[in-house]
């Protein structure tokens, strides 16, 4: 009776067992179907990124065409030029306030559209990095991309060859534009103009234009680590490099050190033109103009640091230090003959007028080109280091021969004898004639 009752329970668990089956193989394309789904899903809640990552250019340049048509219905004509335009201008008659005092060739007293700073600043440095965005696409899509393919370059080149294409067209605008402007208000004959009239709250639209522009470049170089896919080893120098040209700029802007800061500009960007141009060239498979130029760039980026502080030293210590801070204000208004409003007071308050400030200033530059000077020698010690390791390799190459020679010995060393009988049976054809004798 036990073994009736125990077979029974077995067919009868071999019939349930048999409908699982049937069920789960049943169920089994409702589940590829929900992996399918959920890929799908997944695919379609990243496609929106990609589809950003992709026509980020077209995107920014569609807000760009809105804010321009915004200048034609006359209640958007006051906020779209806000964006467009360089704010807090103003005309005077006295050209003793323009930027040209020193200048010999100023004799008429003709009206001077002159501008001041102002927190509406902040929109023209908005827009110009959406500018900033569609021109950099441009270059990359239409001659980088295409030049690169040519090279067949490793990932890592590849994307220093994008760098250095992108800095290379932004360097040479940036020093072309400030050697124009410093040959035209004779800074380069006459550096007391570098400190003659501080506070500087009176500027052309070239070096306002100029200024603004600069610090669009960089803001507009972070979200370029997104678009153009920057390593997690390569975030952190790009960071300190655009926060720290950022912060320069804006702040001898808001300083009013706009003169001085255009002078150190073009210092730095002319070397770094230099650099940038040499890694191109040296892609190219031109090292007979790429190596004279590093090594012009190497003697040129020392030379830089040195006239940088010392001409910050004679204009924010010795120059300022020579300098009367009294604001005429009744005179400044009495200039003023139609225009905008002036700049808010907030911003005439961020001027050097105490020693200590002029100070810390002056300390802040100091150790940004201590830092500096620390990378490109750390840079060059770990190329010179990084030679060694080669020599090495190249003494202990021969380690491979002496096992050859080993394995050679051990050839040469006596064999066991064997009689030639054997080595012939050894042999299948003519074991089998042995056979037959």
């Amino acid at each position: 009776m036990f073994s009736s009752t125990s077979s029974a329970i077995c067919i009868s668990f071999s019939r349930q067992w048999n409908s699982l089956s049937l069920f789960s193989s049943a169920l089994q394309p409702f589940s590829e179907l929900h992996v399918e789904l959920c890929v799908a899903t997944h695919k379609a809640s990243c496609r929106p990124l990609c589809n950003v990552y992709e026509n980020h250019a077209d995107i920014i340049s569609c807000i760009c065409m809105v804010i321009f048509l915004g200048l034609i219905p006359q209640a958007t004509n006051k906020t779209a030029s806000s964006f467009i335009f360089v704010q807090y201008n103003f005309t005077s008659n006295d050209t003793g306030n323009a930027p040209r005092t020193g200048s010999a060739r100023v004799e008429h007293r003709d009206p001077l559209t002159l501008y001041h700073h102002g927190v509406l600043d902040a929109l023209n440095v908005l827009f110009y990095t959406m500018v900033w965005i569609i021109i950099h696409a441009l270059l990359q899509e239409y001659i980088w991309e295409r030049t690169v393919k040519r090279l067949h370059l490793s990932k890592v080149k590849t994307s220093k060859y994008y760098d250095s294409g992108c800095l290379v067209v932004f360097y040479f605008v940036s020093l072309v534009w400030g050697l124009d402007y410093l040959v035209k208000e004779n800074l380069l004959l006459n550096p007391a103009q570098l400190w003659v009239g501080y506070p500087h709250d009176q500027m052309k639209l070239s070096i306002k234009f100029y200024m603004l522009n600069q610090m669009a470049f960089w803001l507009h170089c972070y979200p370029e680590l997104y678009f153009m896919k920057a390593k997690k080893e390569e975030i952190y120098s790009k960071l300190v490099l655009y926060t720290s040209s950022f912060l320069i700029i804006a702040g001898a802007y808001i300083l009013q050190l706009q003169r001085l800061a255009l002078v150190l500009l073009v210092l730095h960007y002319g070397v770094e033109f230099l650099f940038h141009a040499s890694r191109l060239l040296h892609y190219h498979g031109k090292t007979n103009l790429s190596n004279p130029g590093f090594q012009a760039w190497m003697g040129l980026f020392v030379l830089a640091r040195f006239l940088t502080v010392g001409v910050s030293i004679l204009t924010l210590w010795f120059g300022l230090g020579s300098v009367t801070f009294a604001v005429p204000e009744e005179e400044r208004v009495a200039d003023v003959v139609e225009g905008e409003e002036e700049a808010p007071a907030a911003m005439k308050q961020f001027v050097l007028t105490e020693a200590s400030h002029r100070l810390a200033a002056l300390a802040f530059i100091l150790v940004i080109q201590l830092w500096v000077f620390w990378t490109f020698l750390r840079h060059q010690l770990d190329r010179s280091g990084g030679e060694k390791p080669k020599d090495r390799d190249s003494t202990s190459a021969p380690k491979p021969a002496k096992k050859s020679t080993d394995a050679k010995k051990a050839d040469k060393s006596p064999k066991p004898e064997v009689s030639p009988k054997v080595e012939k049976s050894s042999k299948p054809g003519k074991t089998g004639k042995m056979k037959e004798n």
